[in-house]
């Protein structure tokens, strides 16, 4: 063996023209060409990169991956340069080729990398301020050194497809006997289902009853477009069959036999004397060694394309006469036909089996799909341990929707198949996972007893970073969980929407969290939609009413005007908002509602100012309302109908509003101003976004949360705050309305603090509107009073 690759070295370095003292010479140079490492590794990374089903491939041998890979690459360089080249270097290099072939790595990438390679080398010699001869030489010398290695690899990659090839003919010697007994071709046709098996039946009768000497079928390699051996028989056809090396392409020496024109022409090929037909040259030594005198071909088809050839040998010159080529080319069709029908029913099955597994799999992750993981918490909860209790687990990805804005869909899959994984790792095998939405999973397992353990297990898995596509992504899941009750039965229905009502409530509380299902939820939810049902027909049966709460200065007593508040007269009494809000708030009923007290404002506003009395109203909206296209034409109806003066209406806007919303709503707000209307930003400080907004939204008014005013004398802090924002008001020239006045402590407070306008309890609840002009006399009559006495 060590001569071999001596005499192969010796070879290789003799064509190339480069001696060992060369590769000392460069090996001087390696610390030059190693200075930049890392900047060889970032080329080998991003060239890995660039072609995933090769990296897949070698990831499977480095456990690292692609890190794994780079540090190989750059120790392979290293040892290029600095070790001598010897039988031993060489050999190791031939097994790299030979393994890069058994991996299934194309012979292209392994070129590509080494192009790489040479470049960086190349650019660290051009750095070095060498003399132009002196970098001549080492760049030759270079390119050399790494020719020589692509060389021996090359060497090995063929030394292991040859090891392929004859492992593959031995394989079908062995199958060569399991079908003797085969009485015909036409037999063989009607019984093999499977195709090696029926060309191995059709070689095997050709010579036993056709007097062929020897009989194989080869297939065409449609990238190199030669001929592989797929069956054979006759007397040592191992032994030399596969030494004929035939081709299809034209230009090639080895494509202008027989086979080539039969699949070039789609015809029958007859040779009736291989010794005086020049085109078969070529094989002339290996078919004289077997006493092969005549030979014809017979090309075979599939969907109308050539897939290969039948060829028929025999020791007599001449043997093929017209007749016998007429049936050999009705037996090539027949076994056209046969192919076909073969291919056909294996698509057929092919499609059968993939339709049966999406029925019950989710394409993506392979996990269960909802309708199987029924079956499976079903089936658990049938067969479950003794005094065991199953557990399902709801989890959804939060933001997924932005995971897949930032990376493509390519990049959510990969991101879905790892959560998949983790899950998987986790679950098995005391349970099942599946893929049940777009983001979201279920699980189930009877191991109640350890579901403390498999939920932080899960929650901590889940939380890891996920490496995609090179950007490390940090994943946030939520869980609704579910337990079978000790007492009464549950189905997988039952127990699948208990743990997503139990993920809702985990998403209501910020996303990342866990909840456990609690029969309280149901009740929730029934009390939800019997509330939204009741709403739904409320405004046709006229159960609504607006009450008006009054706003003054706080100095002089001066009504500045009125806040429009809805109440829903239900049971015989009136419901305050907080009572049917969250059922309707999200929806259309939320929209209708807005609607009603919009026009219901500005009607009584008018009949006020009919009357003489010149009150603005004041009206809340929600973004639903203000979101929707037709908000603006809806307005601009209104106002027609119920024309009002300037700064009689003013929209409140509630400040917890999103940015996205706030975004969608500005123009809108801006128009509306336009129109005459004024804009407050409501129950400022409650929100997340508060500084956002006083830049963004088109506002004249702000108005302070009560939850500020009612704990002003308690909490120096929102002193502090009603402060700064009275400072911001007078800066930029805005009003500031302060609700929640409770008490006259509170009123003579925000007196002192600057506050001029204000709202609540001391100053007066909300009024009926048909005693409004009752109470403004009264207050216009008190406020005379104290200013008299005073």
């Amino acid at each position: 063996m060590q001569a071999d690759n001596k005499a192969l070295l010796d070879g290789m370095c003799r064509f190339i023209g480069v001696r060992a003292d060369h590769m000392a010479r460069l090996s001087v140079h390696a610390p030059l060409l190693l200075s930049r490492k890392e900047a060889l590794g970032k080329e080998f990374y991003w060239y890995a990169l660039k072609c995933p089903d090769t990296l897949a491939l070698l990831s499977e041998r480095l456990p690292g991956g692609i890190d794994s890979l780079v540090d190989a690459l750059l120790q392979y360089c290293e040892r290029m340069l600095t070790r001598p080249v010897n039988d031993r270097a060489a050999w190791r290099v031939v097994e790299q080729g030979r393994l890069m072939r058994q991996l299934g790595v194309g012979l292209m990438w392994v070129v590509g990398a080494y192009e790489r390679c040479q470049a960086h080398f190349l650019a660290r010699l051009a750095e070095a301020g060498l003399e132009l001869a002196e970098l001549a030489a080492l760049s030759r010398l270079l390119r050399k050194r790494i020719l020589l290695d692509q060389m021996l690899q090359l060497h090995g990659h063929q030394q292991s497809l040859q090891e392929a090839v004859d492992s593959k003919h031995r394989h079908l010697q062995t199958m060569s006997g399991l079908y003797a007994t085969l009485s015909g071709v036409s037999m063989a046709l009607v019984r093999c289902s499977e195709r090696r098996e029926l060309f191995q039946s059709i070689c095997d009768v050709c010579v036993r009853e056709g007097d062929f000497s020897h009989a194989w079928v080869g297939l065409l390699d449609a990238d190199s477009q030669f001929i592989r051996p797929a069956a054979m028989a006759g007397a040592l056809a191992e032994a030399f069959i596969p030494r004929l090396e035939v081709s299809a392409q034209p230009d090639k020496q080895h494509g202008r036999g027989p086979s080539g024109r039969a699949i070039r022409g789609l015809t029958v090929q007859v040779v009736n004397d291989c010794g005086e037909d020049p085109s078969m040259q070529p094989w002339m030594r290996v078919l004289t060694a077997r006493n092969v005198r005549s030979a014809l071909v017979a090309p075979l088809t599939l969907r109308e394309q050539v897939i290969g050839t039948l060829s028929l040998y025999s020791g007599q010159p001449g043997f093929f006469d017209d007749t016998k080529v007429e049936l050999v080319d009705t037996m090539a069709r027949e076994i056209s036909r046969a192919l076909e029908r073969q291919d056909a029913l294996e698509r057929s099955h092919r499609a059968e089996s993939e339709l049966a597994f999406l029925s019950f799999h989710d394409p993506l992750t392979g996990l269960p799909n909802r309708h199987l993981m029924k079956e499976h918490i079903d089936k658990q909860l049938q067969i479950r341990r003794a005094n065991a209790q199953l557990a399902v687990l709801v989890l959804s990805i939060e933001g997924f929707h932005e995971i897949n804005a930032r990376l493509g869909h390519e990049g959510g899959d990969a991101v879905l198949c790892e959560v998949a994984n983790r899950l998987r790792r986790c679950i098995y095998p005391y349970g099942y996972v599946g893929r049940v939405g777009a983001s979201r999973f279920v699980a189930c397992s009877d191991r109640h007893e350890q579901l403390d353990q498999l939920v932080d297990s899960l929650m901590s898995s889940l939380q890891q970073p996920v490496d995609c596509m090179g950007v490390v992504i940090h994943t946030r899941c939520s869980m609704g969980i579910v337990v079978e009750p000790v007492n009464g039965r549950s189905d997988a229905a039952a127990l699948l929407r208990r743990g997503e009502l139990a993920l809702s409530r985990a998403k209501d509380a910020g996303g990342g969290h866990c909840r456990y299902y609690h029969v309280t939820m149901d009740e929730e939810i029934q009390h939800m939609h019997a509330v939204r049902n009741a709403f739904a027909l409320a405004i046709a049966r006229d159960e609504l009413a607006l009450f008006y709460q009054p706003k003054i200065n706080l100095r002089n007593n001066r009504i500045e005007g009125v806040e429009a508040l809805v109440r829903w007269r239900r049971n015989g009494r009136l419901e305050m908002p907080g009572a049917f809000f969250p059922a309707i708030e999200n929806t259309d009923l939320m929209r209708e509602l807005d609607w009603w007290v919009l026009r219901e404002a500005l009607r009584q506003s008018g009949e006020w100012l009919a009357e003489g009395r010149h009150i603005p109203v004041s009206v809340n909206l929600s973004a639903i309302t203000l979101k929707h296209e037709g908000f603006v034409p809806g307005i601009q109806a209104l106002l027609q109908a119920y024309p009002l003066p300037a700064g009689y209406l003013e929209l409140e806007v509630l400040e917890s509003v999103t940015q996205q919303e706030a975004e969608q709503i500005t123009a809108k707000l801006e128009h509306c101003r336009d129109l005459g209307l004024s804009i407050a930003l409501d129950d400022f400080g409650t929100g997340a976004s508060s500084l956002v907004h006083l830049q963004q939204l088109p506002f004249d008014t702000i108005k302070i949360d009560q939850r500020f005013v009612r704990l002003l004398l308690d909490t120096p802090g929102n002193e502090a705050i009603i402060r700064s924002m009275v400072s911001f008001a007078h800066y930029t020239g805005r009003k500031l309305v302060v609700e929640g006045v409770e008490s006259r402590a509170i009123w003579d407070r925000l007196l002192e603090i600057g506050c001029l306008d204000g709202q609540g309890y001391e100053i007066s609840p909300p009024v009926d509107p048909r005693q409004l002009p009752e109470w403004i006399a009264d207050w216009e009559r008190r406020s005379k009073i104290s200013s008299a006495y005073i």
